[in-house]
């Protein structure tokens, strides 16, 4: 598997149709304006290619909070129906991390999926007590709870 960064806007649009089976809110009319968007804040949208078909796509960021310090986030992490069970994701978490470390960080943190939870912990990945969770706003500052 050959990897590198999806940078210009044909390949970015190109790797909708994979993206959208890991992100199912996303637009193609929309897709690479949200990605550039992103960007500006330091994500980058990496391709895993099996000679030249995109195979594992893997959206990244570096970044430091206070709760975890500086590291490698994994936002998105998805690989084609038809190439799933043969290494690629594995492959591209290993690329990333390899890369991670000659960039001087140290972790490398992502939220999964309860369906891929299994497939992380295969590869070492601890899973802590935090468990993301989300609002829309409207009903949030709608509910009257102080």
């Amino acid at each position: 598997m050959t990897v590198r960064e999806l940078t210009a806007d044909a390949e970015i649009r190109d790797a909708f149709p994979l993206m959208r089976a890991l992100r199912d809110r996303i637009r193609p009319e929309t897709f690479l304006a949200e990605i550039r968007r992103q960007q500006v804040e330091g994500y980058r949208l990496f391709g895993g290619f099996d000679d030249s078909r995109l195979v594992v796509l893997a959206g990244v960021r570096r970044t430091a909070t206070l709760s975890r310090g500086e590291h490698v986030f994994v936002d998105d992490l998805v690989t084609s129906s038809t190439a799933q069970g043969r290494g690629y994701g594995t492959a591209m978490l290993r690329w990333l991390g390899r890369k991670a470390a000659t960039e001087g960080l140290a972790r490398m943190h992502l939220d999964a999926r309860a369906t891929a939870k299994s497939f992380y912990e295969k590869l070492g990945f601890t899973f802590v007590t935090a468990v993301p969770g989300w609002i829309e706003i409207d009903r949030l500052v709608s509910s009257g709870a102080s």
